[in-house]
């Protein structure tokens, strides 16, 4: 069964509400912003490029290289197909 509301015959007036809310305190809050433990991600990653990426940087850019050109390859080669596919059906 649903609650009625002493509004529920004047739909005028707003409802009634409890005006005794007191806010609660906490005891022992400081409020001052806690350091954080870890460090952050920029502190990380600055630590990683100055260190250990560049070492691996000619040999990775190599290796990037070497499957940029492995793709353009076959890529190129789909779009002549393609292109023979249109001229194929063009000249019907």
């Amino acid at each position: 069964m649903k609650p009625t509301f002493a509004t529920t015959r004047n739909r005028k007036r707003f409802p009634l509400i409890e005006c005794n809310y007191h806010s609660a305190t906490l005891s022992g809050y400081r409020d001052h912003c806690a350091k954080p433990l870890a460090p952050s991600f920029r502190n990380i990653s600055r630590q990683y490029f100055q260190k250990e990426a560049r070492r691996d940087f000619i040999g990775e850019a190599i290796l990037f290289s070497i499957l940029v050109i492995t793709a353009t390859v076959p890529m190129v080669s789909g779009m002549y197909a393609i292109i023979h596919l249109c001229r194929a059906f063009g000249a019907l």
